[in-house]
């Protein structure tokens, strides 16, 4: 329960989700102490607004329109000041300079967390907002080193205005046996069928042409071996005909957005992340919280997250000879499985658990309000 004493947080994305940043921002507004209640300002009426809301956090939607800027920062700012905002918390380049400004409209101290690094170094207008944001927000937060070094070498923000907080995930426990057997059964994956997982959004960055490709060679040595894609996006119908050109369209399954992610996972022998870039990918800290050994491509914070031999197997992105290879050693392989996914668990739990992060943001909130 809310105490009658706590701060309001206001949470603010440009994005509709469900990725990463946006499943990220759900666990912080709905896991934060009673010291402080969340609420949601967005501008895309989608899963984001939708899964807030039916988790008790108040959602106002923005004005927003491309050639109309002051309106949605005529709303935030008058969102701000109705509800007696304690601290505005924004997300990914667009909030995050709008929220700039809305700060200095209102006095309201702003954390501002940049998930990815896709786009803002681009141009140098974009270079020259993020320094602003950089000097002048409250906190400018970043989810990996990885991240923190790009924002400070690429875009020109001081590494000392930056502060590094991972992503954290819950640790749920594992369903039940018959719930999984359930559930493979609506997959139509039999009980001796080896399932390996992806769970990302359907783009080019997130490397699923790669995985593909390397498919056609694991099933060469492994045929009882299904491939299960967790994720929507406008690549779904361009993979679908690779697959079905490669041959392998029988041995996997596109199941577009799905809610159960975790009972997924759990029905997962192997977790593969062929990204070409990452953050501190989501993705990734739920399978090693659900015990999975994890092939990933060696990008942004996955290095901070696995160490390559023992508690995952790392390979060069765009690489499918590779991603093959590795994850056939893994199938010929039980017990190094065993091994690293049982030690993926562990370090999920020591180091990525949600409380931890919900912790460090609490932190920088009392700072501020102080």
């Amino acid at each position: 329960m809310t105490s009658k004493l706590a701060r309001t947080v206001l949470h603010a994305i440009e994005t509709g989700g469900p990725g990463g940043a946006e499943r990220m921002l759900v666990h912080l507004a709905t896991g934060l102490s009673p010291d402080y209640q969340s609420e949601a300002a967005l501008i895309r009426d989608r899963w984001l607004a939708a899964t807030l809301r039916g988790r008790g956090v108040r959602v106002t939607m923005l004005r927003y329109t491309s050639d109309r800027f002051a309106g949605t920062l005529r709303d935030l700012v008058k969102l701000i000041r109705n509800r007696r905002v304690a601290v505005l918390h924004t997300h990914e380049f667009f909030m995050n300079t709008l929220g700039l400004m809305a700060s200095w409209l209102t006095g309201v101290p702003l954390v501002a967390t940049v998930h990815g690094r896709n786009y803002y170094s681009d141009r140098a207008r974009r270079r020259v907002a993020y320094r602003l944001v950089g000097r002048f927000a409250g906190q400018m937060v970043t989810v990996s080193e990885a991240n923190k070094r790009f924002l400070a070498e690429r875009v020109g923000i001081p590494a000392r205005r930056i502060q590094v907080i991972p992503n954290g995930v819950p640790l749920d426990d594992r369903p039940g046996a018959a719930t999984l057997s359930a559930l493979r059964e609506s997959l139509g994956i039999d009980q001796h069928h080896t399932v390996v997982g992806t769970v990302g959004s359907l783009y080019p960055v997130k490397g699923h042409k790669y995985l593909m490709d390397a498919v056609p060679s694991v099933l060469g040595r492994f045929p009882q071996t299904v491939f299960v894609i967790i994720g929507q996006g406008r690549l779904r119908e361009e993979l679908e005909a690779h697959a079905a050109r490669l041959g392998v369209a029988a041995n996997l399954r596109f199941l577009g957005h799905r809610e159960d992610v975790h009972d997924l996972l759990s029905i997962c022998d192997i977790f593969v992340l062929p990204s070409l870039s990452e953050g501190m990918p989501l993705a990734l800290l739920e399978a090693m919280a659900a015990g999975l050994p994890a092939v990933a491509t060696r990008v942004g914070g996955v290095t901070e997250v696995l160490e390559d031999r023992k508690t995952g197997l790392l390979v060069p992105s765009g690489d499918s000879d590779a991603l093959a290879d590795t994850i056939m050693t893994l199938l010929a392989n039980p017990s190094l499985a065993k091994e690293l996914g049982e030690a993926a668990r562990r370090i999920a739990e020591t180091r990525f658990a949600l409380p931890g992060m919900v912790g460090a943001y609490e932190g920088i909130y009392s700072e501020l309000i102080r």
